[in-house]
């Protein structure tokens, strides 16, 4: 039996404090290889090969840098509200010689910075929990995608048996028992996230269309539908 979490309690999306920054950066660095290859895997199944790819929550930028390795043809822009954030992600992109076809910059979900139709691929990694408004954010990929464009938005969901919650959140505080501030960021992240049902309703009351929902474990995928 499944059962739900608390009501959902909203969780800051701006890091600031550069000591902090600096530590995610260095797991992030240390143990996102395979989730970076699993996103890879969800990416080519879109069928998208070229073009414009922009990462909304960018966070150290390990996720895009990791995409355009992998995928040349693809220009990638990352946008995160942290100013510390983006520039840690600037710096990682230059130590990779890749600051030519990445760049990073301060923006918000609710905001994007691209034209209408101008955006072949969007990825949302781990954000949308900050979002307290994630319709908006669901408005702003539907406007700033191409008519064949395609989107790939993953997030923890609220509504995860408490047991697999337990578990993860045990390996959680191991792998981040190094900063005090980090240790309980799981749990936090997934008291501000969303349950599937209440996911389904947000994109329902959108702009956003060709959507499909799945859940794995503690995650859930929003993925546009046009290859399935």
């Amino acid at each position: 039996m499944v059962i739900l979490m608390k009501e959902r309690i909203s969780e800051p999306g701006v890091i600031d404090d550069r000591e902090l920054a600096e530590y995610y950066n260095l797991m992030a660095r240390r143990y996102m290889k395979i989730p970076c290859q699993r996103v890879l895997k969800r990416v080519i199944a879109q069928g998208i090969r070229k073009g414009k790819i922009l990462d909304v929550g960018t966070g150290p930028g390990i996720f895009p840098i990791f995409l355009c390795k992998a995928l040349p043809e693809f220009r990638i822009k990352g946008i995160d509200l942290s100013p510390v954030m983006v520039e840690i992600a600037r710096r990682n992109a230059m130590e990779e010689g890749l600051e030519e076809r990445i760049e990073f910059e301060v923006g918000s979900a609710y905001c994007l910075p691209c034209e209408n139709r101008s955006v072949d691929l969007l990825l949302c990694i781990n954000t949308l929990h900050h979002l307290d408004q994630p319709i908006e954010f669901f408005n702003e990929v539907e406007r700033v995608l191409k008519e064949d464009g395609g989107f790939v938005i993953v997030d923890f969901h609220r509504d995860t048996h408490p047991l697999v919650l337990g578990f993860f959140n045990l390996l959680w505080r191991l792998f981040f028992r190094g900063h005090p501030k980090a240790k309980d960021g799981f749990m936090e992240s997934v008291q501000s996230s969303y349950t599937r049902q209440e996911c389904m309703d947000l994109l329902r009351k959108s702009n956003l269309k060709r959507w499909r929902i799945t859940t794995r474990t503690v995650e859930i995928w929003i993925e546009s539908t046009k290859n399935f």
